[in-house]
């Protein structure tokens, strides 16, 4: 596949501003397509696999890349960012000043 066959065939998604091939020794190559919003890379991703032709090896189609490719500050769309921000955990001493924890601890101790 060229890199114009690849811009032509994920085109149907949006307008594509950059469009790179990598071909690799190993024969795991792969590609780069950026597109100008961000819901058209969303579409893509949900239904870019419908456009591989039945001859053709089976591909993955996923969100990400090297900053280089993409020329402009990086958008990480597949983070789910409930998973880098846990929820505050409510301690049962929070309510509880210095001098009444301290009370606590030292009844605690003579049991």
């Amino acid at each position: 596949m060229t890199r114009s066959e690849l811009k032509q065939r994920f085109s149907v998604f949006g307008e594509i501003e950059e469009c790179t091939i990598h071909f690799r020794v190993q024969g795991d190559n792969y590609g780069f397509v950026t597109y100008r919003y961000a819901e058209e890379a969303f579409a893509a991703i949900e239904s870019g696999h419908k456009l591989r032709q039945a001859d053709e090896q089976p591909f993955d189609l996923c969100f990400g890349g090297r900053r280089q490719f993409c020329k402009r500050s990086y958008s990480d769309l597949d983070s789910n960012r409930e998973d880098f921000d846990p929820a505050p955990v409510k301690s049962k001493f929070d309510s509880l000043d210095f001098d009444t924890l301290l009370k606590q601890a030292q009844k605690n101790l003579r049991r």
